[in-house]
């Protein structure tokens, strides 16, 4: 970690003690978004930083971004921070310029009925925070190429949904919507940049979950001593800090690089660790864990509606075995430990 870095942990750490707590957790849940945690966000440039110095933001690295928002997971933080982040960064990257306020932000694989200006018969599935944001942008593939779309909120029928952390994710249809249309440049490469963004969200909500089980194992005491001092327990936990060590290591150098082999190792390797997480942290915790009054039920949950954003742990693993699929017994190795980044044929 650098030192820019280092600052933008210690920010956004700050601002997320000082406005994100129970109360804006249970609030998203009824569809309300953390002003007060949105307002600073803004205020301090954070939402804007992946922009270029010359629209407007400090021209941070994604990797920049992955430090905010592994911080934002481990606080179960609510509301389109990763979306509002990349659609800046794709706005400015299609010549759009910046847009004021919260995004959404959805992938699709085509828009059929696009013609010119005009979507006909439009329909988006789990579109976050509809309701609360100034524009919805899609990024929509049409052969390798990405095609980015803006659409006004308004112009949608919404059907409201929620993820599994009781967030909004809605169904949204239109016979006919009035779309700003621009070519973004290569679609992997952008599902890519959301997916790492999100890595860093899922190990965030990992991490903390592992934290507060070995303080939660070594305060309840269970015949006349500390859980975490049974064997059982000791195994369950040093389980689970493998998993979520191997996870950080792969998630920090995909961070480093966004090469698309480590960002597809790392989703891999991340579905283990979320799966890992729900689990152990539970049993840890017992009964207690599952209410909604306590902390880990927020995590835990995230990790359950966020594990398979952006491409599911399948989807990640099938892109993952394609980098290495043909290779010969002497180029496999030197692939496996070049991760990816150059594959001999």
């Amino acid at each position: 970690m650098n030192e820019n870095q280092t600052f933008f942990r210690a920010t956004i750490e700050r601002i997320l003690a000082d406005t994100v707590g129970k109360a804006e957790l249970d609030h998203a849940e009824e569809r309300q978004l953390p002003e007060a945690f949105f307002s600073v966000l803004v205020e301090n440039g954070i939402t804007s930083m992946l922009l270029p110095e010359d629209t407007g933001g400090i021209g941070a690295s994604l990797g920049d971004a992955a430090i905010i928002l592994r911080a934002a997971g481990a606080a179960a933080a609510p509301g389109p921070l990763l979306e509002t982040m990349l659609a800046q960064k794709l706005l400015a990257s299609s010549g759009l310029g910046p847009a004021q306020g919260l995004l959404s932000l959805v992938f699709i694989n085509e828009a059929p009925g696009l013609v010119g200006s005009r979507w006909s018969d439009a329909v988006l599935h789990d579109v976050p925070w509809s309701q609360a944001v100034e524009k919805i942008l899609i990024v929509s593939r049409s052969g390798n190429e990405a095609r980015l779309l803006v659409s006004d909120p308004a112009g949608w029928t919404t059907e409201p949904g929620m993820d599994a952390a009781g967030e909004p994710r809605d169904l949204l249809t239109a016979e006919a919507i009035d779309v700003t249309s621009a070519n973004c440049g290569d679609y992997d490469s952008w599902l890519c940049a959301a997916s790492m963004l999100r890595a860093a969200q899922i190990l965030g909500s990992a991490e903390w979950s592992l934290r507060r089980s070995i303080e939660y194992a070594s305060e309840r005491k269970q015949f006349g001593r500390e859980i975490g001092k049974f064997q059982a327990v000791q195994q369950m936990l040093a389980e689970l800090a493998g998993h979520i060590l191997a996870a950080a290591t792969i998630v920090e150098a995909a961070a480093d690089d966004c090469h698309p082999t480590m960002i597809a190792a790392a989703r891999s390797r991340l579905g283990d660790a979320a799966d890992a997480a729900i689990a152990i942290s539970h049993q840890v915790h017992g009964a207690l864990g599952f209410s909604q009054e306590y902390a880990l039920n927020s995590r835990t949950r995230r990790l359950m509606a966020w594990r398979d954003d952006f491409g599911s742990v399948l989807y990640w693993r099938r892109v993952l075995a394609r980098q290495f699929t043909g290779l010969s017994r002497e180029a496999f190795w030197p692939a496996i430990a070049d991760a990816g980044a150059t594959v001999p044929r």
